[in-house]
């Protein structure tokens, strides 16, 4: 740009950049408006049903222009770019804009119309998500419905809008559409002799689009089978279930008053079924129980409606899905077998699919972190509903020993409290917290006998939450280092095991409560992290995470390892240049709205998700290209302990959809919602450390199965290097990582 001074131009090239990044998100949001009309944010199934809606041209240049606009005003005032590019906003304005172009005469008085009815489908659309977002609940289509009456209701009294006639010339509209070959097309469906079934099914999908023809609803219908399985599953299930009642009522559903709301049943059954909820043979007996309900209120509605001469569209869909919705978070109980779709996908694949690992892997995000409240080996002597004192309210508790090799918890012939190895011990704080309450004035006990009216000992109770208090008991008079309002943090030395109380031989009570008094009754709780320990030379030790020690056990804190724990410590910011197969190339580690840690590789557009407790690394799940260097990176490396313990293994599930390809996954989606086909697990183990005391090399293998009808079909083997460098090299068939050394 010649003759301008470089400010200006810098000025220009960032204006201009800025356009061409805004441009490049706003296309995206145009298509996945269409798209969200199905709960769904897939671009190509959002092109497909853009041009669907142009069947009828000035419906299609209406919606598109009411979906510009909604997305360009929301923009310009400042609204959540998120919910923007996702569609949320404008696909209510959307269903406006399809409306007035197929029930209006085209010009300047309808298109003005457009204009300011997709301007007040927005603020319906902004009011509504944060009016029903205190409860938890969609607007759905709402604002269309509100939007769309007001229009007809209007248009008795305006004489410039004219209603339109273009239905009577349709072959007219097609064959301008696409000539001659479209029109022949469109000939032959609608001459095919469908079953009416399907005619009445494929019309009514038609209808949620405006378009009122066999074509529409076939192009619409494979859409939705490519998007999702389930929900074209549920589509069919939820129209059948409809249809069927219909007859049993005696009433025709084929007559073009009921078709035309069809799609009532359609979309009811996809959000019931696998949308909002996760898709499982619950939520399908759901919908079959719903639709009927549907039914009648379409019926019901038709009938008051027609006073006013208003259309029912969606009003059933709406009335019974916010109801449900409503309805289910109002449970005492939130019940496992319907459950609420808390990470939205847009997928009902992916949101049953996301459940059932985090079900898996992560079922313990609700508890907070407690660990053993000792340092070392210690054999559990006593558990769970034990044989002596764990009984009744004190149930959930763990005595606790340490035992040499021949099992023995004592030197000599263990006639004094110093011949047993765990009096005198250190007693740490499980985790953090605050003291408050202690005893600390009762003699430990000869061998043998019983304090049975101090019954708990020494004790020291600790808050961590509200109604999360832990308790160590049988404590040495005088040992305790703490007193009460005391902070403590985890690992922090409290006092030493005694044998106060009601303890015939030195041991270590530990227990959770739910208030903050010596004795208080037991919760059920799980250590966090801790490990298990073998007579086994193949499997020396196990890790368990937010279990419970068993009778007889001999477990300890897992003690993490400084290579380990720096190797996968990644910082938001941080760069990751390597050699992927030869070619030079980086990732950047960065956070997300939500504070969600992810790697992304700008190459592939690919995004690792990640998490880190402090003592197990964990890849929490995966989006991009397959064949790239992060998603093997995420393949080889899904969770790792970070404490060596030699020859250790780890076993673990991948997300189904994660690891097997799209055809594959094409038959177990319809059948997901019931049992799995396919079964991908992750196995884990270290190899070798050089130097146990100052390690400088860590090596460890990784191996993905994958399993058809529990046959294993497939595997990748991984072999890792940890140096102090990080995570320096990951090998694998066709697959050679090496980090480039700073």
């Amino acid at each position: 740009m010649p003759g301008l001074a470089p400010g200006i131009k810098i000025n220009l090239q960032s204006m201009i950049y800025h356009v061409k990044s805004q441009l490049k998100l706003f296309l995206p949001a145009i298509l996945k408006s269409y798209a969200q009309v199905f709960f769904s944010n897939n671009i190509l199934f959002g092109t497909l049903l853009l041009l669907v809606s142009f069947f009828d041209f000035y419906a299609g240049l209406y919606g598109l222009v009411a979906v510009i606009l909604t997305n360009i005003t929301a923009l310009l005032m400042g609204y959540n770019e998120l919910k923007i590019n996702s569609g949320s906003y404008a696909y209510n304005s959307l269903l406006v804009g399809l409306g007035i172009g197929l029930n209006f005469v085209p010009g300047w008085p309808s298109f003005l119309i457009v204009v300011f009815a997709a301007i007040l489908t927005l603020i319906f659309t902004v009011i509504l998500d944060g009016f029903l977002g205190k409860y938890g609940l969609p607007f759905l289509s709402l604002p269309f419905l509100w939007v769309i009456w007001i229009v007809i209701l209007s248009s008795r009294e305006l004489s410039a809008l004219g209603l339109s006639q273009r239905d009577i010339y349709t072959l007219n509209k097609i064959y301008e559409l696409g000539g001659q070959y479209l029109v022949n097309i469109y000939q032959w469906f609608q001459g095919f002799d469908f079953p009416i079934f399907l005619k009445t099914y494929f019309l009514s999908l038609g209808a949620i689009f405006f378009q009122y023809n066999i074509l529409a609803g076939i192009l619409i219908a494979l859409g939705l089978l490519y998007h999702s399985r389930i929900a074209f599953l549920l589509s069919f299930l939820g129209f059948s279930v409809a249809f069927f009642f219909y007859q049993f009522l005696g009433v025709d559903m084929t007559q073009y008053a009921y078709s035309s709301i069809g799609f009532n049943y359609i979309l009811t059954a996809i959000a019931i079924g696998g949308y909002f909820l996760i898709p499982n043979k619950f939520s399908f007996l759901w919908v079959i129980i719903l639709l009927p309900i549907v039914v009648l209120i379409s019926i019901s509605a038709t009938q008051i409606l027609m006073y006013f001469q208003l259309p029912v569209y969606s009003l059933p869909f709406n009335l019974v899905v916010l109801s449900f919705l409503y309805f289910i978070k109002l449970r005492a109980k939130q019940s496992v077998p319907l459950q609420e779709v808390i990470v939205q996908l847009n997928s009902p694949e992916k949101n049953l699919y996301y459940y059932l690992q985090a079900k898996l892997r992560f079922k313990w995000l609700s508890f907070f972190p407690v660990y053993l409240p000792f340092l070392g080996k210690w054999t559990v002597s006593q558990a769970e509903n034990g044989a002596y004192t764990h009984q009744g309210d004190w149930q959930y508790a763990w005595d606790f020993v340490m035992c040499d090799r021949n099992t023995l918890q004592y030197q000599g012939q263990g006639d004094y409290v110093q011949d047993y190895y765990c009096y005198g011990k250190p007693v740490v704080a499980p985790s953090d917290g605050t003291v408050v309450e202690i005893i600390d004035t009762v003699e430990d006990n000869p061998i043998g006998d019983a304090n049975l009216l101090q019954n708990w000992g020494n004790s020291i109770v600790i808050k961590h939450l509200d109604q999360l208090y832990s308790q160590v008991s049988h404590l040495k008079k005088g040992s305790i280092k703490v007193k009460k309002g005391d902070p403590v943090k985890k690992g922090d030395v409290l006092a030493v095991c005694g044998n106060s109380g009601r303890s015939p031989y030195p041991h270590l009570h530990f227990q959770l409560q739910a208030t903050p008094y010596i004795g208080s009754p037991t919760i059920s709780y799980p250590i966090s992290h801790y490990i298990k320990y073998n007579n086994s030379p193949e499997k020396p030790f196990e890790l368990y995470s937010y279990d419970k020690p068993k009778l007889n056990e001999t477990v300890s804190n897992m003690s993490t390892t400084p290579l380990l724990a720096k190797a996968f410590k990644f910082i938001p910011g941080q760069k990751i240049k390597y050699v992927f197969n030869g070619e030079k190339n980086e990732w950047e580690v960065q956070t997300n709205y939500l504070n969600q840690t992810y790697i992304h590789c700008k190459a592939t557009n690919s995004y690792a998700y990640l998490f880190n407790d402090g003592q197990v690394f964990y890849f929490l799940s995966f989006y991009g290209d397959k064949t790239s260097a992060l998603y093997h990176f995420y393949l080889a490396l899904y969770q790792v302990p970070l404490g060596y313990y030699e020859h250790m293994q780890i076993e673990d599930t991948y997300q189904p959809n994660l690891i097997f390809d799209k055809k594959q996954m094409f038959v177990h989606d319809f059948i997901a919602p019931f049992f799995s086909l396919h079964r991908a697990s992750f196995n884990f183990k270290f190899k070798a450390i050089d130097d146990e005391l100052i390690p400088g090399k860590i090596s460890m293998q990784s191996v993905v199965k994958l399993y058809t009808f529990n046959k294993l079909i497939n595997q990748k083997k991984f072999q890792i290097d940890i140096t102090t460098n990080g995570i320096e090299k990951i090998t694998g068939p066709s697959f050679d990582w090496q980090i480039i050394k700073s």
